[in-house]
């Protein structure tokens, strides 16, 4: 009788010790990028065909100096963060389509504005052709004054979302009482007071006061202040929830640095048009310092979304791994001292 031979690999028991070996992966993009969702890339793509777009302009100078670029640098940042806010949004809360629809639509808003800027000028010519302008009023043609006021309220209606959206998603009650409305007043009636001395001070030359010339200086005057107002808007809910203790700290602050700064260049802006500066250095100095505090602004804001602005509080399907059912069946959490 011959004995069984006994293969030594089948008879040996597993080492549950030893941890499971991983199988290597393909390749892919690093985990940090595979999971930003795609209507972020989509953002992403519009801005760089914006940049693009904005490079190739009549406007760019053929040998720029180094003041040409910085110049052309801040003028065109605001359009390219205006683009960038909802991929900024939604890299930091992927489920922002449905816990943040509010800041989303209002930063898709901001974005969209920007598309509309550049249809404006393709758009001239068919705007020209449709209401042509008046030989009183060579330069006021209406179709491109009502696509000017419409651009106006999107963005205004833009940044009254974000705001809305931001106050939707405090945690913390509030604790600085009526102080930020009151800036927002505040800030609305210098607006009025330098928009309506601005309009007086136009010299119209022997062109007469007409229905449609009132229509537009009026208009440009409300959306001015509705300009101001909404930004005045955004830094008092920044300020409130800053106050209450929300989080991300960082991004709350940044906010409220972001809506100061476009706050600082509007308001310079307005009182540019009040005071004539006759030296040229001044009055180049006056410009540096008004572009860059509107490009700073709209840095500020994308990267207050950057760090995680708002914080949002975790929900159900954050703790499924980190909970246990009792004896009835409800849920509890497996470190009741956290």
């Amino acid at each position: 009788m011959h004995d069984t031979e006994v293969d030594p690999a089948e008879d040996a028991e597993p080492n549950e010790d030893v941890e499971p070996y991983e199988e290597a992966r393909g390749p892919h993009l690093p985990d940090a990028l595979g999971g930003i969702p795609w209507l972020a890339w989509i953002f992403v793509l519009l801005a760089v065909g914006d940049l693009v777009w904005l490079l190739g302009s009549p406007d760019v100078v053929p040998s720029p100096s180094a003041a040409d670029i910085v110049v052309y640098v801040m003028r065109i940042t605001p359009a390219i963060v205006s683009i960038l806010l909802p991929a900024a949004l939604l890299a930091r809360h992927p489920d922002a389509p449905s816990r943040l629809q509010t800041v989303l639509f209002g930063t898709i808003l901001l974005a969209a504005v920007e598309g509309l800027l550049v249809l404006a000028d393709p758009l001239q010519p068919i705007f020209e052709s449709l209401t042509p302008a008046s030989e009183e009023l060579p330069f006021l043609v209406p179709l491109a004054a009502l696509y000017s006021a419409l651009i106006g309220l999107v963005a205004a209606f833009g940044l009254v979302y974000i705001g809305l959206g931001l106050s939707q998603a405090r945690r913390f009650e509030d604790t600085t009482g009526i102080l930020p409305s009151l800036f927002v007043l505040v800030a609305a009636v210098l607006a009025t007071v330098a928009g309506v001395i601005g309009v007086a001070r136009i010299d119209l030359g022997d062109v007469a006061m007409s229905p449609p010339l009132a229509i537009f200086l009026g208009s440009s005057v409300i959306l001015g202040i509705l300009r101001v107002a909404v930004w005045a808007y955004l830094a008092a809910v920044a300020t409130r929830g800053w106050r209450a203790g929300e989080e991300p700290t960082a991004g709350w602050s940044l906010a409220i640095l972001a809506a100061g700064l476009v706050l600082l260049a509007l308001a310079l802006a307005d009182l540019n048009g009040l005071i004539e500066v006759q030296d040229p250095t001044i009055a180049t100095l006056y410009s540096y310092v008004l572009s860059t505090a509107y490009a700073l602004g709209h840095v500020c804001l994308l990267v207050a979304f950057a760090v995680g602005l708002p914080a949002l509080d975790e929900t159900d399907e954050d703790f499924d791994d980190e909970a246990i059912e009792d004896d009835g069946g409800w849920p509890v959490d497996a470190d009741p001292g956290r």
